[in-house]
């Protein structure tokens, strides 16, 4: 029998559409609020009272898909979240005003089942789960799923710490009949940077065998988020994706499954 944590979803005051998924956990005892964020190789913590005693043991540079950040390297004696800890997590540290990033350092020890239905994410043993798909990664801790259409498939990575769907502009004007254009939103990537995005209603998609109704996203240039990518995706699969159904992601045996709410 695994263990669970509640999520946390905390809807965006200006967009309603939107959220982020959050957990509340510890580091070294110390309670703590995590974004889930399978977006992220590496978690990452806000400089406070605790985290900035920690010494820097070397530096790192984020990546998103509005700019990019360094930021210092320590290690964290332990990040707990329900009655799953993980020892000594080598973490960035970023300054106030950032997010606690729970990333797949520690999310990709486990089989993640992400259940919408209950808003809670279970920590199930490797194998315990049914998983019917082999799961696409990369070295930097990314997965990655197909979004197939009629006749057009997207190569996605599967982002619990994007607050909506982002969508490639490449990708909108070469497929212009599945958006629908709605307006603009403001967005903010894993490095703070912001920028105003056009946004569209995405018509309904299959990703495994489970269909997705319409929903709202936001279309970018991902150029600086696939660069050194082996292969350009198309998709950032967040929120207003995600939460349409139930996930299964068995990292260590590089499974995963999906089943509709």
């Amino acid at each position: 029998m695994g263990t669970s944590v509640p999520l946390i979803i905390e809807v965006d005051a200006e967009d309603p559409d939107c959220a982020e998924i959050l957990a509340d956990g510890t580091i070294a005892g110390r309670p703590y609020r995590f974004m889930i964020d399978t977006g992220a190789g590496r978690s990452q913590v806000v400089a406070d009272t605790f985290t900035s005693t920690l010494p820097s043991v070397g530096t790192h540079t984020s990546t998103g898909v509005f700019g990019a950040r360094d930021s210092d390297l320590i290690v964290l004696p332990d990040i707990a979240v329900g009655a799953t800890t993980v020892m000594s997590v080598e973490a960035s540290r970023v300054q106030p005003g950032g997010h606690n990033l729970l990333g797949t350092d520690v999310l990709g020890r486990h089989c993640c089942v992400f259940d919408f239905d209950a808003n809670e994410l279970r920590f199930e043993a490797p194998g315990t789960v049914s998983a019917r798909w082999d799961l696409v990664s990369d070295p930097r801790g990314h997965s990655y799923v197909d979004v197939a259409w009629s006749d057009v498939i997207g190569f996605a990575c599967w982002d619990s710490g994007a607050g909506i769907t982002i969508v490639d502009t490449g990708f909108v004007e070469r497929n212009g009949s599945l958006f629908a254009a709605v307006g603009t939103s403001s967005g903010t990537d894993v490095t703070g940077a912001d920028a105003q995005t056009a946004t569209f209603v995405m018509s309904d998609a299959r990703i495994g065998d489970v269909v997705f109704a319409p929903h709202k996203v936001a279309a970018v240039d991902l150029s600086r988020a696939n660069a050194g990518l082996d292969r350009r995706m198309d998709l950032i699969l967040g929120y207003t994706t995600l939460s349409q159904a139930n996930w299964v992601f068995d990292f260590p045996r590089g499974r995963w499954d999906v089943t509709p709410r």
